[in-house]
């Protein structure tokens, strides 16, 4: 018969906890960097004409309002037309704590306005106007490593106070 496997400690258990949910935010944030990476090497530019702008107030974290600004553009690839209103490459566009920083983003993109997009071909339909990366990705991976720091820490802290107990007992 084996021996009886005892669960974790809460302060053990909790920092296993932080530290796998930094694991993942790590995750997110290099899939989304490659993501973008993949994109940004491979892409066509494009012209394009912006036929509308807006600001989309999304939910935000903790009951507030985020605000994200949208820029919808025609433009012609291949011979085949398409819409698209990504500013950035990659499926995250930032958002803005606040509308009239989101309307700063839509100074540059007058409706009428002939604008470069970028045009990724495996995925023609999702063209972009910012040639570079929303720095969500980048973002995600200093707040995982932060976390995985965090959690690592809570670990050491964890152990080192079992092996006090247990040389106590």
């Amino acid at each position: 018969m084996g021996l009886p496997v005892q669960p974790p400690k809460p302060g053990k258990a909790m920092s296993i906890f932080v530290l796998l949910v930094g694991i993942g935010i790590l995750g997110v944030g290099a899939y989304s960097y490659v993501a973008d990476s993949a994109v940004l090497d491979d892409r066509v530019e494009v012209t394009a004409e912006v036929v509308d702008t807006g600001v989309e107030e999304v939910p935000a974290s903790r009951g507030n309002t985020a605000f994200v600004p949208n820029v919808t553009f025609q433009y012609r690839f291949n011979g085949t037309e398409y819409t698209s209103n990504r500013l950035y490459p990659g499926r995250a566009q930032p958002t803005y704590g606040n509308r009239s920083s989101a309307e700063a983003q839509l100074s540059a993109y007058p409706v009428g306005e002939t604008v470069t997009a970028y045009v990724d071909p495996d995925s023609p339909a999702r063209a972009f106007l910012i040639d570079s990366r929303s720095g969500l990705g980048i973002g995600a991976l200093a707040v995982g490593v932060l976390i995985c720091i965090i959690g690592g820490i809570g670990l050491y802290q964890a152990q080192a106070q079992a092996r006090v107990r247990d040389l106590l007992s």
